[in-house]
Formats: C-alpha cells, sequence, structure tokens
C-alpha cells in the first residue's frame, strides 16, 4: 500500500484562541508531508479567533478552509470538520498544540493493510511553549489492542491520524460524551482495526488551567460512561473480560490517588480496598492504602522527609 501521496485532512476546532492558532496552524503548514488540508472550525469564539483564520486562509486558499459555527463544543466541531473532509486521513489538532515537522511523514507510511489508527508520542509544554516533561508511547501497546485500551486512553488526541474508511465504519465523535469523546472513538476504531504507534515525540500538548483533563470529576463520570458502553467483564473473549476488570480497578485506584492528594484518607482508603478487591497488585496500591490508614500527621512528615532526599 502505497501512502505516500495520499491526502490528509487535518482538522483544528477553533475556540478563542485568537493568540495560539496561528502559530498550531504555522506547525501544519510546515510538515515535510506535503499532501495536506487544513480545516479550521470556529466554534462561536467571541474573541477575534475567526478573522485571524480568515486571515490565514486568504494566505492559504489551496490548502485551509474555515468553517463556521455557532458554538456547540468541540465534538460537534470536529465531526463538522470530518464531514468536510477530503482526505484519505483524517488528523485532529487542538488550536492551543503544536506538531513536530516529521508527525505526518513518520506516520502515514504505518498505514499498512488492517491499520485504521496510528498514534505517538507526546511533549508536555506551558503555557509559554517550554518543555515541562514527556509523556512516551508504551510500544507494547500497538497491533489489536481493544481490552488494553479499555483501562486507560494511551493516546493524546493530536497525536492520532486515522483512516477515513475506519470513521465510515465506525462513525465520528459521540456527541453523547461530555468528555473522553476521543477515548470512545480510539476504543470503537481499535476493536474492528489494528493500530501503530510512533513512539517519539511527535505532538507538543500544552498544559494549562483550561485542560479539561484536570476535572476530576468529569473525568470520572467519563471513565465510567466509557465503561458502560465497552466494558463487559462476563465477556467471553478472555482479555476483554480481564481488562474491563482491571477498568473498574483503574477508576477506583485514580478516586483514591485524588482522595490521597487531597488528604481525604477514610475516602482513600474505602477506594484502595476496592482496588484490592479487583486487582490485588494493581499500580501501588498497596503501598497507598498502607499511607492512608497512617493518617494526615504521619503522610504530612513523610511528605517533607521526601522533599529533603
Amino acid at each position: 500500500m502505497d501512502n505516500s501521496h495520499s491526502l490528509v485532512s487535518v482538522i483544528v476546532p477553533v475556540y478563542n484562541r485568537e493568540k495560539l492558532v496561528t502559530e498550531t496552524v504555522a506547525s501544519i503548514l510546515d510538515q515535510t508531508y506535503r499532501d495536506i488540508e487544513i480545516i479550521l472550525v470556529n466554534d462561536g469564539s467571541t474573541d477575534r479567533s475567526l478573522s485571524v483564520i480568515k486571515n490565514l486562509q486568504q494566505q492559504h486558499p489551496n490548502l485551509i478552509r474555515v468553517i463556521d459555527q455557532e458554538n456547540q463544543g468541540q465534538t460537534v466541531a470536529r465531526n463538522q470538520g470530518i464531514k468536510a473532509a477530503r482526505g484519505k486521513y483524517i488528523a485532529f489538532l487542538d488550536s492551543d498544540d503544536l506538531w513536530s515537522p516529521d508527525k505526518l511523514k513518520l506516520q502515514i507510511p504505518l498505514f499498512t493493510e488492517g491499520v485504521g489508527l496510528v498514534y505517538g508520542g507526546v511533549e508536555l509544554i506551558n503555557e509559554n511553549g517550554e518543555t515541562t516533561g514527556f509523556d512516551p508511547c508504551d510500544r507494547q501497546i500497538q497491533g489489536h489492542i481493544f481490552p488494553q485500551l479499555l483501562v486507560k486512553n494511551r493516546m493524546t488526541g493530536g497525536s492520532v491520524v486515522v483512516l477515513r474508511e475506519a470513521l465510515d465504519s465506525v462513525g465520528m465523535f459521540d456527541p453523547e460524551f461530555s468528555a473522553a469523546e476521543n477515548w470512545d472513538l480510539w476504543l470503537r476504531i481499535c476493536k474492528k482495526y489494528e493500530a501503530r504507534l510512533v513512539d517519539t515525540p511527535i505532538v507538543k500538548y500544552r498544559l494549562h488551567q483550561n485542560n479539561m483533563s484536570k476535572d476530576m470529576t468529569l473525568m470520572q463520570d467519563a471513565k465510567r460512561q466509557i465503561m458502560e458502553k465497552h466494558c463487559d467483564r462476563h465477556s467471553p473473549d478472555k482479555l476483554v473480560a480481564q481488562y474491563s476488570k482491571l477498568a473498574e480497578a483503574d477508576l477506583f485506584y485514580k478516586l483514591g490517588v485524588h482522595y490521597f492528594s487531597q488528604e481525604q484518607f477514610g475516602k482513600a482508603i474505602v477506594s484502595f480496598l476496592r482496588v484490592i478487591k479487583i486487582s490485588p497488585f494493581y499500580e501501588d496500591t498497596p503501598v497507598r492504602l498502607v499511607r492512608s490508614m497512617m493518617g494526615r500527621s504521619v503522610n504530612r512528615i513523610l511528605r517533607k522527609f521526601k522533599k529533603t532526599q
């Protein structure tokens, strides 16, 4: 399968990003893979974003198209972009994040027969664009990864490219999800297709106060929604059954860690005990449970001791 000249449609939902979207678009235009179109979907911005992206369209009329809609959220915006896309492959990028120049050049050749999705590693940056860390890929999470993907979302949306044929088969983003709509779509694709990865950082993900992933209640509710839709602890597929149980363990583990960080040790104990009932040695649950039982005073002493080391 020769993909070297296949069109990639890049969809960028835009909401109040007048100061960042130009840099985001520049990182797409700088791709060494040249067969691209960029679809910018203005989601009812109240700042100058629409004016900025229309100006970009005027500068690159053969590469950039602008869709303007009333504010309906990024899920609807991405779906509008998908409907307008002409490419064999569809890529996604948020309007405050950036791509490395070789991103698509590294990913597109990995779309061999049966592959529906390719993702990659992430470089974390702050509001000023300074690197704060890295989120590498687990090289084992490729191939038929649907069961493993039940436990946690392994893919940052801006790193993902999907086969248009796969979207035609499984559908677009589900607007019923208030969060984790990316994860839901990756699961639907990976249930029918294989996934591949690029294990180097190919997207710069900007961390700031507005990141939805920082809203613990929202993300936990979204995970429950994912579990209700995709998990099956009694599946005849042993891997699906196994990872469905681990998904439940991971839910209570993350709740426990959250309560632990808030020094709500009673709630943390309840959560970690639920993890142990499902998977006794999941992550560092036994250690977390013991620490929670020690209470506030001992844990504050331990934290002070760690800082001095």
